[in-house]
């Protein structure tokens, strides 16, 4: 009885349109019957018509037997089957959420190379810039280092800021060229969140020999094209030296 009940629970709108199709059909068939018992000229045709009627009529009193049974059984017997109406889900409400957007902090940016032990300069004193040496490459909205600026001297942690930001944008680097990378450029670090501007991250300068660097950001867009570099003279000294100085050429 339970799996009968739990099986009519189930399909019971399937019932439903089974049934109103039936009682559809009958209907058809009974006034079919109707119009041939009309336009019948022989007694024969006459009872024929009648059977047909008949049957139509005891089509639906059956189909509308049916209809109640399955309505009884769906909404009076199963809800007071515990076992069965603790199995009908009632449907969940979808609610559609909103997500904020949070803002994201910039990420510190930590160096991927080896830095090459260079000589210290005497008494911890900051080396002297190269003459001439300024900003180079700077000019595009979107691609520039504000911080540090040109020459200056720089020592520990050395926090970057500017703007990462522009159309296409995939990744962007930084990279050093200087006494500990031979004078070739080697990357110490990558990001691939835009900043509009603030801190584009930072690098750990202690672990190179001090000298004249050039400090450049360079923009890789979608389609492997990258901006034009902004190449920022920087100065690293000794720890113990003078951060954030600008010397005098």
């Amino acid at each position: 009885m339970r799996t009968l009940v739990q099986f009519v629970v189930r399909i019971e709108l399937g019932l439903y349109a089974l049934a109103a199709l039936g009682i559809l059909l009958a209907i058809r068939s009974f006034f079919l019957g109707l119009r041939a018992r009309r336009n019948a000229v022989y007694p024969l045709e006459r009872e024929a018509a009648r059977n047909k009627q008949s049957g139509a009529l005891s089509a639906l009193l059956a189909l509308s037997l049916l209809l109640a049974s399955i309505y009884i059984v769906a909404n009076i017997v199963a809800p007071n089957m515990p076992d069965i109406s603790s199995n009908v889900s009632t449907p969940t409400p979808v609610i559609f959420v909103t997500q904020q957007a949070t803002p994201t902090e910039a990420r510190l940016l930590y160096p991927t190379v080896t830095a090459t032990p260079g000589l210290p300069p005497g008494a911890g004193a900051p080396p002297t810039p190269t003459p001439g040496q300024a900003v180079n490459g700077c000019d595009l909205f979107g691609a520039t280092i504000t911080s540090p600026v040109a020459n200056q001297s720089v020592t520990g942690q050395v926090v970057v800021r500017g703007q990462a930001n522009v159309i296409s944008q995939q990744q962007y680097k930084f990279e050093l060229r200087g006494p500990a990378t031979g004078n070739v450029w080697v990357v110490v670090a990558t990001s691939n969140i835009p900043i509009p501007e603030g801190v584009l991250g930072s690098f750990d300068a202690t672990s190179l020999a001090p000298g004249n660097y050039i400090l450049r950001l360079v923009i890789q867009r979608s389609d492997n094209a990258s901006t034009t570099p902004c190449e920022v003279p920087i100065i690293l000294v000794a720890p113990g030296g003078a951060p954030g100085s600008t010397p005098t050429p």
